[in-house]
């Protein structure tokens, strides 16, 4: 029997049979788009089989709907590749436990929609627990109503590849305590909050990945994080690109960042202002351009490692490479 593929298959496509070829990739790109949303019971068993076996749960070309965070507690370990995510809970994802355990998510889309529920509940506690001369018209309710795409939390494992994160009104991903976070080639949409905020001991490494449109800041880190961002494109954020505070260490190398809207805050800002405060800084091989309010800011206590920063403020003779007159030490 002849091969199919040879010289002449495109006079073949244009026949009968390629005709018939055609529809059923065409159909078959139908039934793929068309399928139903996976529910969340389903979704739950699917996880828990993959758990189980240690297979990688494959949801390419299908939605999930999570009205409720999905948790992967102690040791497990989840690979999901591929799939659409979509609720409104306080996440989508919440991962803790120990270091055994694992979310890897490869080429899976994330968004984390707002709930008008979950801030009238969280508003309505906090309303009972402020001052009455508080007033109403101006209170906010507290930050953990936002909740984010993703939450990591105790020694909780996450490893992104390919993915895409955004959250309306929370963060994109969040991390605290001792939790530990790497993302490869990923973009993060900016929504109402910071696309990734590190706290108390948590730690990121990022590489080859977008954050764009962040507000106010693509990255906030505080307390003793830990920090790594390689190669990464961070655009149009409202306030900073990165705003790293108390004992934080940051390290920037080969990044492009450019567009920070507001005039009254560096593109890379870094703080150690109080008495036990210490952190650390290392830049390398970085590119900024048009950031409102320049480009770097250190101030207090903190580390400083080599590494110039090249943009259009950049100046000869300052150990940074950003423009003198907005570098604050």
């Amino acid at each position: 029997q002849a091969p199919f593929i040879t010289p002449a298959l495109p006079r073949r496509l244009a026949g009968a049979r390629g005709r018939n070829v055609v529809m059923w990739l065409h159909l078959a790109s139908l039934t793929a788009a068309c399928r139903p949303p996976v529910s969340e019971t389903r979704f739950a068993r699917l996880a828990a089989a993959a758990i189980s076996t240690g297979r990688p749960l494959r949801l390419t070309n299908r939605s999930v709907q999570l009205h409720a965070p999905f948790r992967l507690r102690s040791s497990q370990k989840l690979t999901i590749v591929g799939g659409d995510f979509h609720g409104d809970g306080h996440s989508l994802f919440q991962v803790e436990g120990s270091r055994q355990g694992l979310l890897d998510l490869r080429g899976v889309r994330l968004l984390h929609a707002s709930s008008a529920e979950r801030s009238e509940r969280r508003e309505s506690v906090a309303a009972r627990k402020r001052p009455l001369h508080v007033a109403s018209a101006g209170f906010k309710p507290p930050r953990r109503a936002r909740g984010a795409a993703i939450f990591v939390r105790g020694k909780g494992q996450l490893a992104l590849e390919r993915c895409e994160l955004s959250s309306e009104t929370g963060f994109g991903l969040w991390l605290v305590q001792r939790a530990r976070a790497a993302a490869r080639d990923s973009h993060f949409h900016g929504g109402r909050r910071s696309s990734i905020v590190a706290f108390e001991q948590a730690s990121l490494d990022l590489l080859g990945s977008r954050l764009s449109g962040a507000a106010p800041h693509a990255i906030c880190a505080r307390g003793e994080t830990r920090l790594a961002v390689r190669r990464c494109t961070i655009d149009g954020s409202a306030v900073r690109a990165i705003y790293a505070y108390h004992s934080a260490s940051l390290e920037v190398s080969d990044c492009s960042i450019s567009g920070t809207r507001s005039a009254e805050a560096a593109a890379v800002e870094v703080e150690a202002l109080r008495p036990t405060d210490c952190a650390s800084l290392s830049l390398s091989g970085n590119a900024f351009a048009d950031n409102a309010g320049g480009d770097l800011a250190v101030r207090g206590n903190v580390h400083r490692q080599g590494g110039a920063v090249v943009g259009a403020g950049a100046a000869a003779g300052d150990e940074s490479g950003a423009d003198p007159r907005r570098l604050s030490t």
